[in-house]
């Protein structure tokens, strides 16, 4: 960091800091104050209302509603300014309006806070102004207004403020701190400390993302480390604020590959005052779409994490052909095309045998005025292949239609008819084209379809109550193809997190059924660790959800989350594949050497495992993780550290991201963070040298903040243990070598080495 001035505390301009920010503390307590004693007025109000309320009292129901909604927004200003009482503000930027040549200083906070209805003491960073302090350096720039005016403005000042419990520690200004160094101050500390600071260090790339519109796609490819999921949920936060016409927090859906990715990919809203968000798995938004038809009592869902058979056919967006393909034939089936023609014989009133009633008389060929075409083929198939409806409500519609056709014949010719023929002729064709509720079951469709696969040659299980992602996939898709017949709003954003676990199939599935939203989609395809299935890259996903101007792809290459250790260690693993991995950028921020400690029986094995989490818990480094290759493993490794040291739920229908040490599969620490990452045992077996594994391993290693060791007994596996071919190796060692240097040149002024500048363990900054 920038050497202090020795005087700066006792500068005018520090006084004059502190001054503003204990006048803007006082306001945040009187307010607290204020809302507190307004929600109390308002909920004794509700409950006088309650107990005098009758239900035809409208009045009285519209005022208490009216007071539950006020109740409601004080609830939220409460909350933001109790989260405000410790750190008000991180931001300050003083700038000339050039359209009202007027100069203004603004404090930006992670919420809003006013003095009173005229005076906003803190600005809310989502605010459009505030971009500036994200996006532009010192002199001539602009910002857009709600409206989408372009405003002009010169910044004259960014500042960042340290500020800790109410107490003012330090302050930056951009001439003499670039924010991307203050990140890296921040990254020293704790993973608590690092998410208390997130909204102050948002870096320019991620803030591009962030305010991209919602009315478009946005796919983003970030690599390990570089804030994807933070990005996604402070885009959220973003939208909410600024497009709150048009977007409720009911309206999103957050999808992620698992429940304990999703715990804590939520917990992290309320700080960004976001409430009400959906999140779910891709399984759970399928079965969700399935509605009626999904039955909990005879029907399971198998996880992701354990792929029934064929699905590297299944995951793929041929599969999805194949099923539309499927879906067309089921249709021709199940609605006629050929022309439907009134023959006026079959329906005459006469007596047969004494008895009156209407007869069939055809006999021989009909004249031309016997026959009245009502649809004719041609308008049959125009209407079903044009129409986007299911199946259902086609046949829904060509029976109304079918019935408006006979009345209209019976207007036209009204003389022709008697009414005991009209009532005979409605009655035979009502219903022609089908009944009103779909008869078959989805489910003996799809295995229809599945079997019909197998005979093409295709390994696929056919599943009767376990159903894995690309089943439910399916199972949505002929539910909306074949029986929709009322088309329910679900969301109008989906924010999908890891989005490279999951194959085409997954995401043309959702784009069929829901037609009228748009996508957040956040992934790295170096982590797909779904081998076979999942996205190698973003080719065909770029061409389904980005086809639209105005739909976007954006890359995050800067590594913020590991050391240079960490992500040379981990960068090694990767390129023992074949494939060509998008290049990491790691923060320069040095770190302890990655340890690699083999161990000569299971106890020590185990026994060290304990003395490595103890010591971290000793430095402060509070969130460990100990990563098995299985679930199976993880079930038994924490069943046996267990008698050693503490650790957390294990049953992983259960745990949750906390404190303390997690041992967990390497698939569910997907998206997640520690302060420090054991990887236990990584043999041969477990992690053959393959493009798979290699990924699988990549993800363990750049799990960890800090601190990553790998302790095994014995055959450690070769993406550890063999060395890089040597062209890989040496273009590593360049590019690493690139970025000290590029450092270096950022940092020239301040006569300190990038390496010892960032040498930020956590023993430098005091968390011990």
């Amino acid at each position: 960091m920038e050497k202090r001035e020795p005087d700066k505390k006792s500068s005018a301009e520090w006084q004059r800091e502190e001054k503003y920010l204990n006048q803007t503390l006082d306001i945040v307590k009187r307010n607290v104050e204020n809302y507190e004693s307004e929600i109390r007025e308002m909920s004794d109000q509700i409950e006088e209302m309650l107990q005098h309320y009758h239900d035809n009292n409208v009045e009285v129901y519209t005022q208490m509603s009216n007071t539950v909604t006020m109740r409601d927004h004080m609830q939220s200003a409460l909350k933001r300014n109790q989260r405000a009482t410790k750190k008000p503000y991180f931001g300050r930027i003083d700038f000339l309006d050039e359209t009202l040549q007027k100069e203004e200083a603004l404090y930006i906070g992670r919420g809003g806070i006013a003095k009173d209805t005229t005076h906003q003491v803190v600005v809310d960073w989502r605010a459009p102004i505030a971009n500036a302090y994200y996006e532009n350096g010192l002199g001539e720039c602009s910002y857009h207004a709600p409206d989408g005016r372009e405003l002009p403005i010169r910044l004259d000042l960014k500042r960042t403020y340290e500020i800790d419990n109410g107490r003012l520690l330090d302050y930056f200004d951009t001439e003499v701190i670039a924010n991307d160094e203050l990140l890296t101050k921040y990254l020293a500390k704790n993973k608590q400390a690092v998410l208390g600071e997130i909204i102050a260090t948002i870096q320019k790339e991620q803030n591009d993302i962030i305010r991209k519109t919602p009315y478009h796609n946005i796919i983003v490819q970030g690599v390990a480390g570089s804030g994807k999921t933070t990005v996604a949920m402070h885009r959220i936060s973003f939208i909410l604020y600024n497009y709150a016409e048009r977007f409720r927090p009911e309206d999103f859906y957050i999808v992620g590959s698992n429940r304990i990715l999703l715990e804590y990919i939520t917990g992290v809203l309320p700080d960004l005052d976001v409430y009400g968000i959906r999140q779910m798995t891709m399984e759970q938004l399928f079965v969700r779409l399935l509605y009626e038809d999904w039955d909990e009592q005879s029907c399971s869902i198998l996880e992701n994490t354990a792929a029934a058979q064929g699905s590297m056919d299944r995951g793929t967006f041929g599969w999805f052909q194949a099923l539309t393909e499927f879906g067309v034939r089921i249709e021709a089936e199940r609605i006629c095309m050929d022309s439907v023609v009134l023959d006026r014989r079959q329906f005459v009133e006469g007596l047969k045998g004494g008895v009156a009633g209407v007869f069939d008389e055809r006999e021989g060929e009909p004249q031309p005025t016997d026959l009245v075409e009502l649809l004719s083929g041609k308008a049959i198939r125009d209407y079903v292949e044009q129409t986007n409806a299911s199946v259902q409500t086609k046949i829904n519609m060509l029976n109304e239609r079918l019935i408006i056709k006979i009345k209209d014949e019976f207007l036209k010719n009204g003389l022709r008819y008697s009414e005991k023929e009209r009532k005979a002729i409605l009655k035979e064709y009502r219903g022609y084209f089908g009944k009103k509720i779909f008869d078959i079951s989805i489910f003996e469709l799809y295995q229809r379809f599945l079997l019909e696969q197998k005979e093409k040659g295709y390994e696929v299980s056919v599943p009767e109550q376990a159903y894995d992602v690309y089943d439910l996939a399916a199972l949505a898709y002929l539910y909306k193809r074949m029986k929709e017949t009322e088309v329910i709003s679900e969301a109008h954003h989906v924010v999908i997190d890891e989005a490279q676990d999951y194959g085409m199939m997954a995401y043309a599935v959702l784009k069929y059924c829901m037609k009228d939203c748009t996508y957040t989609v956040m992934g790295d395809v170096s982590q797909n660790i779904h081998f076979g299935f999942g996205l190698a890259d973003w080719e065909e996903l770029r061409k389904l959800l980005c086809s639209q101007d105005g739909d976007s792809f954006g890359i995050l290459k800067k590594s913020y989350r590991n050391t240079v250790e960490i992500s040379e260690f981990a960068t090694k693993i990767l390129h023992h594949g074949s494939f060509e991995p998008y290049p990491v950028e790691p923060i320069i921020r040095h770190g302890k050497e990655v340890e690699v400690m083999q161990l000569p029986t299971k106890r020590e094995l185990y026994e060290e495992t304990a003395r490595r989490c103890r010591a971290w818990q000793k430095q402060g480094l509070n969130t460990i993780a100990i990563v098995c290759r299985t679930p199976e493993k993880a079930e038994l490794v924490a069943r046996q550290l267990g008698r050693l040291i503490p650790v957390c739920e294990s049953n992983l229908e259960k745990a949750v991201f906390s404190d303390g040490i997690m041992v967990l599969p390497v698939v569910y620490t997907k998206g997640l963070e520690f302060d420090a990452v054991l990887i236990f045992d990584p043999d041969k077996e477990e992690y053959p040298v393959d493009d798979g594994h290699a990924k699988l391993l990549y993800v363990a290693a750049t799990r960890a903040l800090h601190e990553l060791c790998v302790l095994y007994r014995e055959d450690l596996t070769g993406l550890i243990a063999e060395p890089l071919p040597e062209e890989k190796q040496k273009e590593i060692d360049r590019k690493v070598q690139q970025l000290l240097e590029e450092e270096q040149g950022r940092q020239n002024t301040s006569g300190i080495s990038a390496e010892s500048k960032y040498d930020n363990t956590i023993e430098n900054n005091n968390i011990i």
